[in-house]
């Protein structure tokens, strides 16, 4: 099954057990700087916890997943784990029938999912962003490129000008752009319309861009050209990411909404401004320090007690991935990238 296909299901999240899909094509991968993770506080227990913790989600953060027990064990040798990572749609629903602790979602989360959740616990469920995503790897929350064709003279675009292309509502702006000319190119551009690429629509980077960059919007440019993994003899898959940039590879008008790592010689990436703030190139660099605005986060999500508190063995679980040590272990796990000062901060709030 597609990557793109696998939906969330409310009621039945949590027994949704679904393989990963062997990668045919893995775009180069770049190792997240460390020392984000330096200037963070270091963790300090403040209550000596025992049990197990128990897990369900997705399933790509296994190996940070591992690194943080074994250093969280350090400090509290009594608590056991028990993971269940395997997918990001089992993660609310295992919370919402208690039988997780923890639960993952490697992507943005549904409004299905939160609906559930709320539908059974009278309350949304409680989040917190523990790493920041990959900038080259698919199944690790990719960061989303916007790609135009080697000859095409234009260097770099907006949240207005994007959500007018790749949209059909323009909720960010007075009307639509279908023509490079609209963009500002002159001469034998002005006239050439823009042909539109991108993955299937209800796959998560679809979803996340329609929310981040559309207004949330579902209202998508009708003539856009869509992309799925496909097999291919072997049991592995091409993955819609690459498709999409070996399409745009051969059409000089086309412009492409991928994954930021992918890569084709005919191809490049736009720098990317969210409104009137100057444009920033996806780079493994700007990813981790956030200033790239189509970054994304990995979400951990937790239960509350009926006191609005987290429980205590979780609690102290969230404050050591938060602290120097855990986010150095992201650094060290070496695709998915350490949070900023920052961030960090803002979640740490949630647990006071």
């Amino acid at each position: 099954m597609p990557r793109s296909r696998r939906f969330f299901l409310a009621a039945s999240a949590a027994l949704l057990l679904l393989p990963g899909l062997a990668r045919a094509q893995t775009p180069p991968a770049a190792k997240p700087p460390a020392a984000t993770a330096a200037t963070l506080p270091a963790y300090v227990p403040q209550t000596a916890v025992t049990g197990t913790l128990t897990t369900w989600g997705h399933a790509f953060v296994k190996d940070a997943m591992h690194l943080w027990e074994h250093g969280f064990q350090h400090y509290h040798p009594d608590v056991h784990f028990q993971d269940n990572l395997v997918s990001s749609a089992a993660a609310t629903g295992a919370l919402f029938t208690r039988t997780a602790d923890i639960g993952f979602v490697g992507r943005e989360i549904r409004p299905l999912e939160v609906a559930g959740y709320a539908r059974v616990m009278k309350q949304k469920p409680l989040g917190f962003r523990v790493m920041t995503g990959s900038f080259a790897n698919a199944d690790k929350l990719i960061a989303l490129g916007i790609f135009v064709h080697r000859d095409n003279p234009l260097t770099h675009l907006n949240f207005r000008q994007l959500d007018a292309i790749f949209g059909s509502e323009h909720l960010r702006g007075p009307s639509l752009i279908r023509t490079w000319g609209q963009l500002g190119l002159t001469g034998p551009w002005s006239d050439r319309p823009i042909h539109v690429y991108t993955g299937e629509l209800d796959a998560a980077p679809g979803f996340y861009f329609s929310q981040t960059v559309m207004q949330a919007s579902l209202l998508w440019n009708g003539a856009l050209h869509h992309y799925d993994d496909i097999s291919v003899p072997g049991g592995k898959d091409i993955e819609a990411g690459q498709r999409i940039v070996d399409a745009l590879g051969s059409d000089p008008d086309g412009i492409a909404l991928s994954g930021a790592g992918y890569r084709n010689r005919n191809v490049r990436l736009l720098a990317i401004a969210r409104d009137t703030e100057a444009p920033v190139t996806a780079t493994p660099e700007h990813v981790a320090d956030r200033t790239y605005p189509l970054s994304r986060f990995v979400w951990l999500f937790v239960n509350r007690e009926p006191d609005g508190s987290v429980a205590p063995k979780v609690r102290e679980f969230l404050r050591y991935i938060l602290s120097r040590e855990g986010q150095a272990e992201v650094a060290r796990e070496g695709e998915y990238m350490p949070l900023t000062p920052e961030v960090v901060q803002e979640e740490l709030k949630k647990l006071r």
